[in-house]
């Protein structure tokens, strides 16, 4: 079974997917943090910095993006990404990379290379729960449950805040705000895979609950669909 969760920044897709994975015993697939691999690649590894987007642009990118160091693989029930040996995973979280990577994800060679690898992540036989801004239309069109998790642009900003200040970085509610809005944009404005609530998704805005009722509610909405499932471990 696969449930795909789609929305924009801050919605609280991270937090909700981890929980409900746990909840219903499924592997989670932040599907988000391949695209922070890839920027995190392109504008930080020393030995690909140089690559333009012009370089992405051309017919051959393909064929750039498939000989990074990058794995991609599902261990304990989640998503790792190593470079090389190296594992990744505070790197892929500053608001640098984030930046980066909604800029890069624009790009039709990066969108295809991600979604390849994420399809070879389903197929290896798990139970999914996967996040992302186009898992429901791209992605995973035939999946189970499909979700659209929203909230209001102030909320989203305020839980981003947080996550950035854990983090030891500190940014004005504004500027949080104006960045997302930035985003949501640009993740619904771009012609290849824009950021849409599929027909069939259900939508959920989380801005006046916590994070429990939201994933108690998507739990019992795929009982519903699959009575056999049953709380993990």
């Amino acid at each position: 079974m696969i449930i795909a969760i789609d929305g924009p920044a801050g919605a609280g897709k991270s937090t909700v997917c981890k929980m409900l994975a746990k909840r219903l015993g499924f592997a989670y697939l932040d599907t988000g943090a391949m695209y922070r691999a890839v920027a995190w690649a392109l504008e930080t590894a020393p030995s690909h910095r140089s690559l333009s987007q012009t370089d992405l642009e051309d017919q051959k990118a393909g064929e750039l993006l498939e000989r990074l160091p990058l794995r991609f693989v599902i261990e304990r029930g989640r998503l790792e990404i190593f470079w090389a040996q190296k594992s990744l995973s505070e790197e892929l979280r500053g608001p640098q990379v984030t930046e980066a990577a909604s800029r890069l994800s624009r790009l039709p060679a990066i969108r295809q290379f991600l979604v390849a690898r994420q399809r070879e992540l389903a197929s290896q036989g798990p139970d999914f729960v996967a996040e992302g801004r186009d898992t429901t239309t791209v992605v995973f069109p035939e999946a189970e449950l499909k979700v659209f998790l929203t909230a209001d642009l102030k909320t989203r900003a305020k839980r981003r805040c947080e996550e950035y200040r854990a983090k030891g970085v500190e940014l004005p509610l504004e500027k949080v705000e104006e960045m997302l809005a930035q985003r949501d944009h640009a993740d619904s404005m771009r012609d290849h895979s824009p950021m849409r609530r599929a027909e069939n998704a259900f939508l959920l805005d989380t801005s006046g609950l916590c994070v429990e009722e939201v994933v108690e509610r998507l739990a019992q909405k795929a009982r519903n669909l699959s009575p056999a499932l049953s709380d993990g471990p």
